[in-house]
């Protein structure tokens, strides 16, 4: 019989696999779902626990999970699509505004990058706050993010 650590590696193996499928999931319960056709029995709480642990999030209505280890410079431009706007706020804050559910996609994907002026990084559901040491810091991680944009033109 398999230990409780299998079933969950089973069980986040399966989830991977579901997200990265074709099919968008909107639910945890279409989560259960799909795992009990693939013979794996999982209660939405477990399945909760999962999807914050893989760094699953829900984006534009669906679940996604994305590997930002190794982040190159296209994948950030590429999740800089959910980025609508920016702006400097104070001497050492950026804010970002970002399409619903994606500010910690996106926050993940900054912290991943790790640049070296930002010395914080807050997200909610679609704001994003990036703290930096002082005033020359946010100008250059503010232009860099601006090029971000400009390049998803």
């Amino acid at each position: 019989m398999p230990s409780d650590n299998e079933n969950r590696d089973r069980r986040r193996q399966a989830i991977m696999e579901i997200l990265q499928g074709s099919i968008p999931v909107a639910s945890q319960k279409e989560i259960v779902e799909l795992l009990r056709e693939k013979g794996i029995e999982a209660t939405q709480s477990s399945i909760s626990r999962d999807l914050q642990d893989l760094g699953a999030v829900r984006v534009e209505g669906r679940y996604e999970i994305n590997a930002w280890a190794d982040l190159e410079e296209d994948e950030l431009k590429r999740v800089f699509r959910f980025v609508r706007r920016a702006h400097a706020a104070g001497t050492n804050l950026l804010v970002l505004s970002t399409d619903s559910g994606a500010a910690k996609v996106v926050a993940l994907a900054l912290q991943k990058a790790q640049w070296p002026e930002v010395v914080g990084i807050v997200a909610e559901d679609a704001t994003i706050f990036i703290a930096t040491d002082d005033p020359f810091d946010q100008k250059l991680v503010f232009l860099h993010v601006k090029t971000l944009l400009d390049e998803g033109d």
